[in-house]
């Protein structure tokens, strides 16, 4: 019969309880080490880099606006959710204010978000968290226009 290797420890082998490891394993870097690791946030001219392309956006908003149109409601709602939260008459601004607001929001929200994103990226966090904010305010957007129309519908 072939001898079974043993699957339990030696009983000599075993640590008494209480009594620290002989070998240090893998620790967690601190906050600090974390810290010296990230990149400096971006300085000088290229910290307006963002802006720059919200102003740049500007030129073809009133063109992307009749692009997106034909996707209603869906296609305004995700490029330009600000300019129809502007004009909705819910939030108790007056006729001629829910009239005019829209207009100027096609025009300012693009170097607005530009501005959001430099300040975001100016407190040292990631490009990626700072298109995820704009994800964000996007999406809570369309879900308060959802809301409205889900309303409006019935």
């Amino acid at each position: 019969m072939p001898e079974i290797p043993a699957t339990m420890p030696d009983p000599q082998d075993r640590r008494l309880p209480g009594k620290p490891r002989s070998e240090a394993g893998p620790t967690l870097r601190s906050l600090q080490e974390l810290k010296n690791e990230r990149k400096p946030p971006p300085q000088g001219w290229v910290s307006w880099i963002p802006v720059a392309a919200g102003v740049a956006l500007v030129f073809i908003a009133p063109q992307l606006r009749e692009f997106v149109a034909a996707y209603e409601p869906w296609g305004m709602r995700a490029v330009f959710p600000f300019v129809l939260v502007a004009g909705l008459h819910e939030i108790g601004l007056s006729d001629e204010l829910s009239r005019t607001l829209p207009q100027l929001m096609l025009y300012l929200q693009f170097p607005l978000e530009g501005l959001l994103t430099r300040f975001t990226l100016r407190r040292g966090a990631a490009a990626r968290a700072a298109f995820g904010q704009l994800i964000f305010l996007h999406t809570v957007c369309v879900i308060v226009l959802w809301i409205v129309a889900q309303g409006q519908a019935k």
